[in-house]
């Protein structure tokens, strides 16, 4: 077996954890905001995300010009991550198979970009243990892996932008090492700091602190070059078009009347409690599961410390995963998915100290073969159990989705088509967490509601042509 696994090429690794990715893909239908985004944003009502909005209002994307003219609703009326959103409405019209295709080579580019950027090297130089370290990386330190990189909505919000986010960092990551890339050129980097700016609040916020570093560098140096300039230029502007969404304020305000249990109650906002709540429920939890990532940068500290360059890239990467939950942190609302960026950064942080140190750690595992290889038996046996027990959730709820679709079929004139509640077994949840659906994603927004004018359950009807629809009230043990 190990000669097998030595023999087998990093490749081989790459692509089956694509197809396990495709098929994860294909396994999740369109659910929750999703089909709130099917429709051309109504900025003259409530929007298409709160309860007791008017299923009449609302009509589907059917063009481009749909698409854009929603947007510019969406923006001046609930928030200003346009582009992730121009994608998430192109692909609920054009289909859920070409989204699950696209969001592969998205995935597969992410994993490139992290393996660039964090050690700099050529592709000719990966290797299982660069690459298995990414995956492992994104698999157990993400806050809610699923919502971030596999469900539609989420995976063009948080998986897409911070791979832009990494692409127009890339030029400025390998120049700091000497390099050169295709990329550093004025017009591209135009373009990739626009879209980088223009992508999700609390990545472009910590995405300009770090590029300003650079450039702070490269000005220090006197290498600073006009790309340089002009792509952070542009990543400013990019992030103030996000930032200052008139749709912000207008999407707190609608909240704070219309769903303040949603976020932190109005009478708390920006005070020490709402500070306290963010740190329970956003801060902690996605800097627990983080932890881990921090091990090679300990023992880089600790025994390596090449040269102030290495150390001055690491510490910048690994602060920028601490400031993306602090930004968080004064938000009314921190769910643990808008941590992602935050595993991102400190993943380049933690292979560009892997780098550094692998070569003691290929001596110390020299050393101690017999429990190096148990240990990595031990580790490789978890990873399987854990997927195959996402899988198993992810398949048995595809086929209680696919029960549903024939008995709403079946019910398709009823005024009133009351369906079951998604259950996920008990029993797996303790071993797979929130790697993949649990009792409280489908609580939150997985699933339909009981509620009769819950917007999931309206939306939904609108979709599929129903009078109304609502799930059974479920039962909480």
């Amino acid at each position: 077996m190990k000669k097998f696994f030595e023999r087998l090429p990093w490749q081989t690794i790459f692509v089956a954890a694509l197809a396990i990715f495709f098929l994860r893909n294909l396994l999740l239908p369109i659910v929750a905001d999703d089909f709130s985004y099917a429709f051309i944003w109504d900025g003259e009502g409530r929007g298409n995300l709160i309860d007791g909005l008017d299923p009449n209002r609302l009509h589907r994307v059917e063009s481009f010009a749909d698409i854009f003219y929603s947007q510019w609703q969406h923006y001046f009326t609930w928030g200003g991550r346009t582009i992730a959103h121009c994608f998430v409405q192109f692909f609920v019209w054009q289909g859920k198979f070409l989204f699950d295709v696209a969001n592969v080579f998205v995935f597969g580019a992410l994993i490139l970009l992290l393996f660039k950027v964090g050690t700099g090297l050529s592709l000719r130089e990966m290797n299982k243990t660069y690459l298995l370290f990414i995956f492992a990386g994104l698999y157990f330190c993400a806050p809610s892996p699923l919502i971030d990189t596999i469900w539609l909505t989420g995976a063009c919000n948080y998986l897409w932008m911070c791979t832009a986010i990494i692409l127009f960092l890339l030029p400025f990551a390998l120049k700091f090492r000497g390099q050169e890339i295709f990329l550093a050129r004025i017009p591209i980097m135009a373009l990739l700091g626009l879209i980088a700016g223009w992508s999700i609040e609390p990545g472009a916020a910590v995405a300009v602190v770090i590029t300003f570093l650079f450039v702070l560098h490269f000005k220090r140096e006197k290498n600073l070059q006009p790309w340089m300039k002009v792509g952070f230029i542009f990543l400013l502007v990019g992030t103030a078009i996000l930032i200052l969404s008139p749709g912000n304020v207008y999407r707190l305000e609608l909240t704070n009347a219309l769903e303040p249990d949603d976020i932190v109650p109005p009478d708390e906002q920006w005070t020490p409690q709402m500070f306290l709540t963010n740190f329970v429920i956003g801060f902690l939890p996605v800097f627990l599961r983080e932890l881990i990532l921090f091990v090679p940068i300990i023992f880089y500290f600790a025994r390596a410390n090449t040269s102030p360059a290495v150390t001055k890239f690491i510490a910048t990467f690994a602060g920028a995963s601490v400031l993306v939950l602090l930004v968080m942190m004064c938000s009314p609302e921190f769910p643990e998915r808008a941590g992602f960026p935050s595993t991102i950064f400190l993943i380049v942080a933690s292979l560009a100290a892997l780098k550094e140190i692998l070569p003691q750690m290929k001596e110390i595992c020299r050393q101690r073969i017999k429990l190096a290889t148990i240990a990595g038996t031990i580790f490789a046996a978890v990873w399987a159990l854990s997927l195959l027990g996402c899988l198993y959730v992810e398949y048995d709820l595809h086929c209680q989705l696919n029960a549903r679709s024939e008995y709403i079929a079946a019910h398709k004139n009823d005024a009133l088509i009351t369906v079951k509640p998604l259950e996920i077994p008990k029993w797996i949840s303790p071993f797979v967490g929130t790697r993949t659906w649990d009792e409280l994603t489908l609580w939150v927004g997985g699933d339909l509601e009981p509620a009769l004018d819950g917007n999931r359950d309206l939306t939904f009807a609108k979709y599929y042509g129903l009078k109304k629809i609502v799930a059974r009230e479920k039962t909480f043990e």
